[in-house]
């Protein structure tokens, strides 16, 4: 009977660091996928029209552009934007939208 409670056992503990070790390389794989997508800086002129226009809208009034970045894997830009000690990134796809 001790020997059929420890093959169990093992057999639990071994599925356990299986179930672990499948976690761990999605995890690195995400990571790997994530840094393709490289973030390169660009002038504000780069920008495409429809970034710059949504920038002249009313949410960003008062805002001043102070940097901003493509996304190369994407095609997205993140643009960070100061007001007086206020700073903020904001993410846009090429036509302007907002992003998360």
């Amino acid at each position: 009977m001790k020997k059929v409670m420890f093959a169990l056992l093992a057999l639990v503990f071994s599925a356990s660091i299986a179930s672990a070790a499948t976690i761990s390389a999605t995890d690195v794989k995400t990571s790997i996928v994530k840094a393709d997508d490289e973030k390169v800086k660009i002038k504000t002129e780069e920008l495409p029209d429809a970034v710059q226009t949504a920038l002249k809208g009313q949410d960003f009034t008062g805002w001043e552009i102070t940097s901003a970045y493509k996304h190369t894997e994407t095609g997205t830009f993140e643009v960070e934007l100061k007001n007086a000690a206020e700073v903020k990134t904001v993410k846009f796809d090429k036509d302007g939208n907002t992003i998360d």
